[in-house]
């Protein structure tokens, strides 16, 4: 008897190594497609763009998009900040005729870390920019199929990941707005449902239910949503606030469905954490807007004037841009209805709860991405707090690009597992229109206009309309071009030691009383000492710069671009949140390696 139950034990365990064998090469091969498929998608905008004078030539190169002058010049100062020891740079030094900008205070810095990263590798900036895109779009990828994969089987999960990848606001994002910083948001908004979601009770146990919450801790789902929202909001808070309503609203039907107010409350810890987590941004950029033209990007593009087929914006140069938008809506709100009333409709019944849980979650989301963009819920977007700052409303298009793509995944499932017949190709034929439809979309209308679009040629000089401190003269172009120092009066001599983004040395030698004039904007933050001393800054009646009043006599000028009290607490909130999230994800750990599934699984068995 001793031998039988041996030699059982003995084949179980080789099923199992088997099974898991199985499984990790089924991975590697749906990883390696996404790796394929994210360089066919990116690569070519590397070779897209037309010369200004002479032939085209096929050399790494792209078009102008709409956002790349502003990131490039952001990216490069950002370099340099970082490269000057800084390890978040708050200020663009060359930006505004050398006066300056407290840029990467209000904007958010993410996607420059990355940029940095292949810069320092490539010492290329257009190769740096191709290794970024192409990073951003193989993890967005990844994340996507992690999620996706709980529910589907790998042919369903590698149509999903395929969509995904092509759909046309994914590649819009990158082929003509050049929206680097949005882009990290299809990284992000998969991996927020993945966490969210197992961190409720499961409603029955069967196979795919428990693939995915058997060994699910619930301080390492807490740690991952918030690691996830944190890295949102620094990378992107318009899109990220856009989310975050589909997300809340994800989470309280996911609430009701399962009656797991629990879970509810979990979801919110790693959403508070998440915040917090992200405080050294965002708290100075709320606190301290007011210090800055913040209302030029409300002023330029108001919030409620961007829905789609309205665009009542200043400017009509874009109109086939805004065509090209509208018709991405309609194909999206097409997509939702469509596999909405063919799941319901035809298969309700013969799905597994999960599954159909899941179908109604993203039906719902995808209706309330899809309203939220036309005017008729205004009514509704004027009643929710800051609304505003997820100019413009189209940026939903990403939450519709993700419910497209779990629909093409779920489409693909229910045709290979579910049925025979008519029923079998109707769901294979809304799959595939998606997915296939998606990148002929592309291939059609997304890519063709920037072939023979003007080649990016980067801007002899750099503005910032929006983070020009708030006193300081609105239009930048009408700043002089001056010396980094000047003495007013000419009264000795003055030499620039050092000039970093954040630090500048300067040596003064005066024969009679002078003020020494330094280009860059008097913006909270500026420090000075004279000979080690501190020395109170006076700021310039005009361009609103450093001024400096001193006596006859030599002198070491020392200036600093340091925290506020603001700034410090922010940093020290995100500390504090970041041990925190250490603490959770290493007691997470070790529960799951040391006592295993009854402390790491969240969901009773049934």
């Amino acid at each position: 008897m001793a031998e039988m139950v041996q030699q059982q034990t003995y084949v179980e365990d080789i099923i199992k190594k088997t099974d898991s064998q199985s499984v990790r090469g089924s991975t590697f091969r749906l990883i390696f497609l996404c790796l394929i498929l994210s360089t066919i998608a990116t690569i070519p905008f590397y070779f897209f763009g037309r010369p200004q004078y002479g032939p085209k030539q096929w050399t790494l190169q792209m078009p102008i998009t709409h956002d790349m002058h502003l990131h490039l010049e952001q990216m490069k100062s950002f370099y340099n900040g970082l490269s000057a020891g800084e390890i978040y740079p708050r200020w663009e030094e060359d930006t505004n005729r050398g006066f300056g900008a407290p840029t990467t205070s209000y904007y958010p810095p993410a996607v420059y870390y990355i940029t940095s990263a292949f810069y320092a590798i490539s010492h290329d900036w257009i190769v740096a920019l191709l290794g970024t895109h192409l990073l951003m779009m193989l993890a967005s990828a990844i994340a996507f199929l992690f999620y996706i994969r709980q529910f589907v089987s790998d042919k369903a999960a590698a149509i999903a990941t395929t969509a995904y990848i092509f759909l046309p606001y994914h590649l819009l994002d990158q082929y003509q707005r050049g929206a680097m910083a949005e882009l990290l948001g299809f990284i992000w908004m998969p991996l927020m449902l993945l966490f969210g979601e197992r961190l409720f009770r499961r409603r029955e146990v069967d196979d795919a239910d428990e693939s995915w919450s058997a060994n699910s801790s619930a301080l390492l789902n807490i740690g991952g949503l918030a690691a996830s929202y944190g890295a949102f909001l620094w990378s992107h808070p318009p899109t990220a606030y856009q989310f975050s309503l589909a997300f809340g609203i994800y989470m309280l039907v996911l609430t009701a469905s399962r009656r797991d107010l629990r879970g509810l409350i979990f979801v919110g810890c790693g959403i508070v954490l998440g915040v917090l987590l992200s405080a050294a941004y965002m708290y100075p950029a709320a606190a301290e807007q007011d210090l800055i033209h913040h209302e030029y990007v409300t002023d330029t593009w108001p919030y409620h004037s961007t829905y789609v087929f309205v665009h009542h914006l200043p400017y009509t140069a874009a109109g086939g841009f805004f065509r090209l938008v509208d018709a991405i809506w309609i194909f999206g709100a097409l997509i939702t209805i469509a596999s909405g009333i063919l799941i319901f409709a035809f298969n309700r019944h013969r799905l597994s709860s999960l599954l159909r849980e899941r179908a109604l979650l993203w039906f719902i989301t995808g209706c309330f991405a899809s309203f939220m963009m036309i005017k008729y819920s205004a009514f509704i977007g004027r009643h929710i707090p800051k609304i505003d700052i997820g100019v413009f409303t189209w940026r939903m298009l990403s939450i519709t690009t993700l419910v497209a793509a779990l629909f093409a995944g779920l489409c693909a499932h229910i045709a290979s597992e579910k049925f025979n017949g008519q029923k079998r190709v109707l769901f294979a034929s809304l799959a595939g229109f998606i997915a296939f439809g998606g990148i002929i979309f592309s291939i059609v209308a997304v890519a063709p206009p920037m072939v023979f679009a003007p080649k990016f040629i980067p801007s002899e000089e750099h503005v910032n309309y929006a983070t020009i401190p708030f006193q300081a003269p609105d239009n930048p172009l009408d700043l002089p071009h001056l010396e980094r120092v000047i003495l007013n009066r000419n009264n000795g001599e003055v030499k620039v030691e050092k000039w970093l983004p954040e630090s500048r040395s300067i040596r003064a030698v005066l024969t009679d009383q002078d003020t020494l004039f330094i280009r860059t904007f008097n913006f909270p933050g500026w420090t000075a000492t004279v000979n080690g001393q501190p020395m109170i800054i006076k700021t310039g009646e005009v361009l609103k710069e450093i001024n400096l009043d001193l006596p006859a006599g030599e002198y070491q000028i020392e200036l600093n671009y340091v925290n506020t009290p603001v700034r410090q607490r922010g940093v020290r909130v995100t500390q504090t949140a970041f041990l925190i999230l250490l603490v959770i994800l290493l007691s997470g750990f070790a529960r799951r390696r040391f006592f295993g599934k009854p402390f790491a699984n969240l969901q009773p068995d049934n």
